[in-house]
This record gives C-alpha cells, sequence and structure tokens, in this order.
C-alpha cells in the first residue's frame, strides 16, 4: 500500500491570505495597548487583543510573542489587525525594524483612496509619528503575518 504525500503549497498560501489586504506601518513610541485605546477613542475602532492570533517565532532557541490586536466590521466583512512588530529587541518584519505597528486592513470593502483617508487620520494622533502604506509584495518575511 503506498502512501500519498501532500506538500502545502506555501506561496499559494500566503498569495490568498494577502488578497484584498492593506498594510500600514505605524511609528508610535507608546506601548500596543496604549495605541490601541487612541485608536479606539479618537477614531471609534474596537481593538482588542485575540490572543489565539499571538505569533510565536524562536530564533536561535529564543521565543518571541508578537501581540496581535482585532476589530471586525461585520457589515462591511473587513478584518482590522494590529500587529506589534517589536519584542524583546527582535522583529516580526526584520526588513521593517523602523516601523512599531503593522496595521493589516482585510476585506473587500476598503479601496486606496480609503486606505488614504485612515493614514491622514492616525497621523493626525498624539502619539503616532509616522503612517504609510507598506506594499506586502515587497516583504521577504510575508508568512510572519499569517496567523
Amino acid at each position: 500500500m503506498s502512501v500519498l504525500k501532500l506538500k502545502l503549497d506555501q506561496d499559494q498560501l500566503v498569495d490568498d491570505f494577502f488578497e484584498s489586504t492593506y498594510l500600514v506601518g505605524i511609528v508610535s513610541p507608546v506601548r500596543d495597548y496604549q495605541l490601541c485605546w487612541q485608536v479606539n477613542r479618537e477614531l471609534g475602532y474596537r481593538f482588542k487583543v485575540n490572543n489565539t492570533l499571538e505569533i510565536n517565532l524562536t530564533k536561535n532557541n529564543r521565543h518571541f510573542h508578537f501581540t496581535v490586536y482585532e476589530d471586525r466590521e461585520n457589515i462591511k466583512s473587513v478584518s482590522h489587525y494590529l500587529y506589534n512588530n517589536h519584542c524583546k529587541a527582535e522583529f516580526l518584519m526584520p526588513e521593517l525594524k523602523h516601523i512599531d505597528y503593522l496595521w493589516l486592513i482585510k476585506g473587500n470593502y476598503y479601496q486606496v483612496d480609503d486606505i488614504k483617508k485612515l493614514i491622514d487620520q492616525v497621523r493626525k494622533l498624539e502619539f503616532v509619528q509616522l503612517v504609510s502604506i507598506v506594499d506586502i509584495k515587497d516583504l521577504r518575511n510575508r508568512m510572519n503575518l499569517i496567523f
């Protein structure tokens, strides 16, 4: 009896996960919960930490846990995820060391103009120093964002 082996196509998994998504990089010196509190208060979001989405990486026999906050807009079928890019001097996305947080917007509702408006709103927040769109295709470690 022969055994059929199935191989997971990681490239297809990554492409499927990032279909209809936008990624925004945020530079802010405050803790993740403080940033989420301000985004929730000033912009009307409902970000909450989701421990089931926490991303765990192991590098050089050390374990790192990257917090993920989540907000869902059920009416628009859109999910928002705010990733902490730092953990104990390690980075979730090493190619974005200058970025503190990554805001992933997943769903078909928002268009580029909507994302630009969101960036303008986030840029006005007290604790935010820089906000910009990140091109997902340019990231080598995109797999790290998949939970």
